[in-house]
């Protein structure tokens, strides 16, 4: 019999499987449970005790046997307990016993060629669950009917308990779950998801308590509707998605998870759907962004902006490129005069001319205290000097209109077409040296120019 017990330890995929077809076909998986985990119990219990059986040598049936205290029955006799008293007939449990011994029994035939081992086996199989048969019988004959029924009460009792337990932790989760069918109804959602989803949101188990609660998905969740209904089309056991959905509080980004039932017994399938709301998340993770690679105070592109770029362009080949690098003249005078609120300014005001002098496409940074640079993709000597011409331009016209912000600012640039003739970085050098030999005349005149309306003006200036 070793090799009869090695196949039993051993034959637990194959047993759930067929015991799963067999309850299926004969629709006992109305009454059965939906979850993998307690099949699998049952068929796990069932094949010890069998093996415990053939070890310890299975009787035959005699006339004055005491079943009930079979050590082979004991694990059948405490199902068939467990089952009468959820509600199950005698009826009920012993047809989808034969099913189970059918399963054993088939077992049997796949997996042992020889006819005489077959016969053999299947012998003691069918021995172990005809005591066990008859044990179930006299186990349920020994209850009188007032006891029966008190064990039904209790149990519809425990039943209605846990129902309530369950119902109140589904809509005690903050996280936001919808149930849907497979005819896409939604017969349960919770409190958040209420909230979450709809204008006027319910108390919590309003959905559940509601004498016609269902509700067609494409009402309740009609802003993920089209995702739902290609997840349902599809393949997948679950699939998790990003979206922006303008909901009746407001446009939302949230994280979306699909995922179809687990019930092996086919009768609940359908889908859950979790939402997770990322909208402020996001927005802390675009004011990052943002601080990562900008000027806080200009609104420019910062330094780290400007070394990943010049980590990026320093492969690149063929292109024209063209490179302004300005300095403010005078913002140390600004700040040792007026304060760092005045030179704060100062910045602002540059800032705001740069950006008002290029393209769209060109990237404007602020690398230093006063240092400005600006790149000019596909830029030739003309594109760049015109760019340079109109920072002069907007200068002279700002210190015309508003002679309390006097701006100066040194200009230098360069063009070069990138790894061919310069890289990058020579460029941007060639700019810097054509900055400071301007530097040297602007400083002087700015300085005269910032004591003439300090004059005028005194501490008013940049305030």
């Amino acid at each position: 019999m070793e090799k009869l017990i090695e196949l039993l330890k051993t034959s637990q995929p194959f047993l759930l499987t067929r015991i799963l077809h067999y309850a299926k076909i004969h629709d006992y998986v109305k009454y059965t449970s939906t979850l993998e985990e307690a099949w699998v119990v049952s068929v796990s219990g069932l094949t010890e005790a069998l093996v415990q059986g053939i070890q310890n040598g299975i009787p035959e049936i005699n006339v004055d046997q005491d079943f009930i205290n079979e050590p082979a029955t004991y694990f059948g006799r405490i199902e068939a307990k467990k089952h009468r008293q959820r509600g199950i007939t005698l009826e009920m449990f012993l047809g989808l016993m034969k099913y189970y011994r059918q399963s054993y029994i088939d077992l049997i035939s796949n997996s042992i060629p020889d006819k005489e081992q077959q016969r053999l086996y299947t012998t003691r199989i069918n021995r172990y669950f005809d005591q066990n048969e008859i044990a179930f019988c006299k186990e349920w004959n020994l209850q009188s009917n007032d006891t029966l029924l008190s064990e039904l009460q209790n149990t519809t009792r425990e039943i209605t308990n846990e129902k309530n337990r369950y119902l109140t932790i589904f809509e005690s989760i903050p996280t936001p779950v919808i149930l849907l069918d497979a005819e896409h109804y939604c017969y349960n959602i919770n409190y958040a998801a209420q909230q979450f989803l709809q204008e006027d949101s319910y108390s919590p188990g309003h959905i559940y308590y509601t004498d016609n609660h269902k509700q067609k998905a494409k009402d309740v969740i009609p802003c993920i509707f089209e995702e739902y209904t290609d997840f349902c089309e599809g393949n997948l056991h679950e699939a998790t998605m990003e979206k922006v959905c303008e909901l009746p509080r407001g446009k939302k980004n949230i994280i979306i998870k699909f995922r179809r039932m687990l019930d092996v017994s086919g009768k609940f399938t359908g889908t859950v759907i979790i939402l997770t709301d990322q909208t402020e998340q996001k927005m802390v993770e675009e004011q990052l962004r943002y601080r990562s690679f900008y000027d806080i105070l200009t609104g420019l592109y910062n330094r780290s902006h400007f070394e990943h770029e010049i980590a990026r362009l320093s492969t690149a080949a063929g292109d024209m490129f063209g490179i302004v690098s300005c300095d403010i003249d005078g913002l140390k005078l600004v700040n040792d005069n007026l304060g760092h609120q005045a030179g704060d300014l100062l910045l602002r005001f540059v800032g705001n001319i740069l950006r008002s002098s290029f393209r769209d496409n060109d990237m404007i940074y602020r690398i230093g205290g006063d240092e400005f640079l600006a790149m000019m993709p596909y830029s030739d000597d003309q594109t760049t000097q015109n760019a340079c011409q109109k920072i002069r331009t907007k200068i002279e016209k700002h210190n015309v209109v508003d002679k309390k912000n006097p701006i100066s600012i040194s200009i230098g640039w360069a063009t070069g077409r990138l790894f061919t003739d310069k890289d990058i970085l020579n460029i941007i050098k060639e700019a810097d040296d054509l900055m400071y030999f301007d530097k040297k005349t602007n400083h002087e005149q700015y300085k005269l120019l910032f004591l003439e309306r300090f004059q005028e003006y005194g501490k008013d200036l940049f305030n």
